[in-house]
């Protein structure tokens, strides 16, 4: 009978420890990437540290997740700067030491958050808001677009000028407008007055010019659109949408 009981008790104290174990090799990936919305893979990162943390018991590697979470981070900064993230991580026994830390090799991959996904939506609903009140067959001429990125600048002026076309306006040749932006050392990107926005539309001869920016941190950017008369110089048409 009390062999029978200390066989239980064994076979308890057994499943006890079993179950604050995880296999070594059944790391799972630490913040996993489908999880972060417009991720984009920039890279890889890779480190090795050392830690007193012993690999499989439970408590001890959602620390080890951690630490190869701030490890990589720290290794990614140094190769692609600020606005990065880590996903993905795995992460291995190097060399394990009852005595002394042990080695940790982790790897993971280097992210970036596309601030941009957000744009084609937002344009697209903006330019028809925009332009609701604007006489058919009206010339328009998109004088600028204010935002810190060129490209993104350039593709919302071009695009602007799609989607208005294909709605029956007749817009201004930007050739035209790089030509007085050369003289005038004008920039399509930076932001001008609203006189010298409607006096480059007059120039262009438009009866309406078209400006834009955006604006905003996070989630709190938004896409703003100003269509203004050049002969009244009023604004006629305006357009937010939140990216």
């Amino acid at each position: 009978m009390k062999r029978n009981s200390l066989t239980i008790l064994l076979l308890g104290l057994t499943a006890l420890l079993l179950s604050c174990l995880s296999p070594p090799t059944a790391k799972k990936p630490y913040r996993p990437i489908s999880k972060i919305p417009n991720a984009i893979v920039v890279g890889t990162a890779e480190a090795t540290f050392s830690s007193d943390l012993v690999s499989g018991f439970r408590s001890d590697n959602e620390q080890l997740n951690e630490i190869a979470y701030l490890e990589l981070l720290k290794a990614a900064k140094e190769k692609f700067g600020e606005g990065i993230d880590i996903a993905d991580i795995t992460w291995a026994d190097v060399e394990i030491n009852v005595k002394r830390p042990s080695v940790y090799s982790a790897r993971g991959n280097v992210i970036t958050i596309d601030r941009n996904a957000g744009v084609p939506e937002a344009l697209a609903k903006a330019a028809k808001d925009a332009i609701k009140n604007i006489p058919a067959k009206s010339i328009i001429a998109v004088v600028y677009i204010s935002t810190e990125d060129k490209a993104i600048a350039n593709y919302i002026a071009d695009e602007l000028e799609y989607l208005w076309v294909m709605e029956g306006y007749i817009l201004c040749d930007r050739n035209q407008l790089d030509i007085l932006r050369q003289e005038q050392n004008l920039q399509l990107s930076g932001e001008v007055d609203d006189d010298s926005a409607v006096s480059i539309g007059k120039f262009l001869g438009a009866d309406v010019i078209a400006t834009g920016k955006i604006e905003g941190d996070n989630r709190l950017r938004r896409l703003r659109l100003r269509l203004l008369d050049t002969q009244t110089a009023q604004v006629i048409g305006v357009a937010s949408e939140q990216l």
